[in-house]
């Protein structure tokens, strides 16, 4: 299967070599629907070359001193900016599509326009072919049982796997994670958002053909209104593809919680679990769009840390259901309430100075 960046790499050698051809003929020719789509595939290198960087930053399993995470979140940053810059772009053709309604000028060999507009439609959907991932490809979806699998996986909860911590000893069918859903598979917001930039820009070449064809085939003066009309449904297209992707990549960057996970039911399951008293100060977050991590307190019965590890691999064990295998729990055990009050007359060295 070829790599995700071989893929980026082939839309991005495309892209420039179209984007030199079509701002030529747009100012020669004076269309400005040809020349929003130009500026719209100078838009589309950038963002290919950020997301191919950003891919192959991903891949590193280290980065430099104080990025722990490494660059595993590349390619989310990546898509933002393809979202932040496809915004300004369709505001800015928007309103000079608006000027020219007010201003219209004549547009030049119509039929250049038409012919360009026709290869770039056929480079796009080349490239939307080249780029697009299907679901069923196994990208990394992690949530908890669905689908065709739903069944034998709740015949499978009492004993459930996470990595490094076993089999559960809890049965987990009556809880929230039980219930299938069906939950589409994670796919890379990097590649997602060169492919909105592909499928943006196969609409708006339509937009130029009919807009090209409008002025060639007509003689009225009128006919050239075709060629701001077709500019501002470009930016409209444009700016509405934008919001989503902005919105998607920026909830992963705000750590929000997956908009498909219910926090309360997942508190509710982990206090079901023998030992557990409560749960509090519970977070989860993606650190991409495939991986989810989790933090939490737990007040717990057991009196000691040999008993706590049975009781932190069924918390582990219940949240591997919901797909977060990347857990940290801060235990409360008995003992810690009756040496609590101990712990505020210790000096830890912070703010604190000699008395005389």
């Amino acid at each position: 299967m070829v790599s995700r960046t071989t893929r980026l790499s082939i839309v991005l050698g495309v892209s420039i070599a179209f984007f030199g051809v079509e701002i030529g003929v747009g100012f020669k020719t004076k269309s400005l629907a040809l020349i929003a789509d130009a500026f719209h595939y100078l838009n589309d290198v950038i963002s290919y070359a950020l997301a191919l960087v950003a891919t192959r930053l991903a891949k590193r399993a280290k980065g430099p001193p104080g990025y722990t995470y490494a660059f595993r979140r590349a390619e989310i940053v990546g898509a933002f900016f393809n979202a932040t810059f496809l915004l300004a772009l369709g505001v800015s053709i928007f309103l000079q599509a608006i000027e020219r309604f007010v201003n219209l000028p004549e547009v030049d060999h119509p039929l250049w326009v038409l012919i360009v507009g026709c290869v770039g439609l056929a480079l796009n959907i080349v490239c939307m072919l080249t780029v697009h991932e299907h679901g069923g490809h196994g990208h990394g979806a992690k949530a908890g049982p669905s689908g065709s699998n739903g069944d034998q996986l709740l015949v499978e909860l009492n004993r459930i796997q996470v990595p490094g911590y076993g089999f559960a000893r809890v049965d987990h069918s009556s809880h929230n994670h039980a219930t299938p859903k069906d939950t589409p598979p994670a796919k890379s917001l990097g590649l997602a958002g060169v492919l909105m930039h592909l499928m943006g820009d196969a609409v708006n070449n339509v937009g130029v053909i009919l807009a090209a064809a409008i002025m060639w085939r007509l003689s009225s003066a009128k006919r050239f209104y075709a060629d701001p009309a077709a500019s501002l449904a470009i930016s409209l297209i444009i700016i509405g593809g934008a919001i989503p992707l902005s919105l998607k990549s920026s909830r992963v960057l705000l750590e929000a919680a997956p908009k498909d996970l219910d926090i309360k039911a997942v508190q509710e399951d982990l206090q079901t679990i023998p030992s557990v008293q409560e749960i509090h100060d519970l977070h989860i977050w993606h650190l991409t769009e495939s991986d989810l991590l989790a933090t939490f307190h737990c007040r717990t019965s057991v009196p000691d840390i040999k008993s706590w590890l049975d009781v932190e691999r069924e918390l582990k064990s219940c949240l591997g259901a919901y797909g977060i295998t990347h857990v940290t729990i801060s235990p409360e055990l008995a003992t810690m309430e009756d040496h609590g009050p101990a712990h505020d007359e210790m000096d830890c060295g912070v703010g604190s100075g000699s008395k005389t």
